[in-house]
């Protein structure tokens, strides 16, 4: 399970971070792992689960892993209230609050890393924690760069700028806010690490 765990996370960070190649790679050390002794009940979950990393693995762009490592998650969280697995998340404090685009950018991870936790947990409040922070989020890039064409569009020629990327992740983080259930928590967090990888994507080639 730990090892399921942190395969788990890392293919989480390498999505948001728009590495579809690390995050292809760790859904195939997920989907390597086999538990002959896992309970007949638990087998329709590591099923899905399963099922969930191969499509990482299968992933033509990093739009379609973060809708996939998103269903990921929640199949995880799904698992673990079957099972009755409580997990121990250690705390984090929040980064303080900065002009600068690193420490912004700490905070946005932040809050990305509480939301993984409460979907994949699931925690309720976790979740919510990073919903919050993210919503109201600072990313002052935006004003250097506020049209597509000064960094180009690296994802898919949709044209976006980084102000269309920080207003949809701030939008999805409302969203978030208010959605209760796990699947409905997946489909929100999938489009929120679609939106930072193409942010990131941007702001690397920068």
């Amino acid at each position: 399970m730990h090892v399921r765990f942190e395969a788990a996370r890392r293919i989480e960070d390498a999505v948001a971070r728009s590495d579809l190649d690390r995050a292809r790679v760790e859904a195939g050390v997920l989907t390597a792992l086999v538990e002959p002794d896992a309970l007949p009940r638990w087998q329709p979950y590591l099923a899905r689960i399963r099922a969930a990393g191969q499509n990482v693995e299968r992933a033509g762009d990093v739009v379609a892993a973060a809708r996939a490592s998103a269903v990921l998650g929640g199949e995880c969280g799904r698992c673990h209230e079957e099972i009755g697995a409580r997990l121990a998340f250690p705390v984090q404090p929040r980064p303080d609050d900065d002009a600068r685009l690193a420490p912004q950018m700490l905070g946005h991870q932040w809050a990305a890393a509480r939301m993984w936790e409460g979907l994949i947990g699931p925690v309720g409040d976790r979740w919510l924690d990073g919903a919050r922070a993210l919503s109201e989020a600072p990313l002052t890039i935006v004003a250097e760069a506020p049209k597509a064409s000064d960094l180009g569009d690296a994802v898919g020629g949709t044209g976006r700028s980084l102000a269309d990327d920080v207003s949809r992740v701030r939008g999805y983080a409302r969203r978030a806010a208010t959605a209760s259930d796990q699947d409905a928590r997946a489909e929100i967090f999938g489009q929120l690490l679609a939106a930072c990888a193409h942010c990131h994507l941007m702001i690397r080639d920068r």
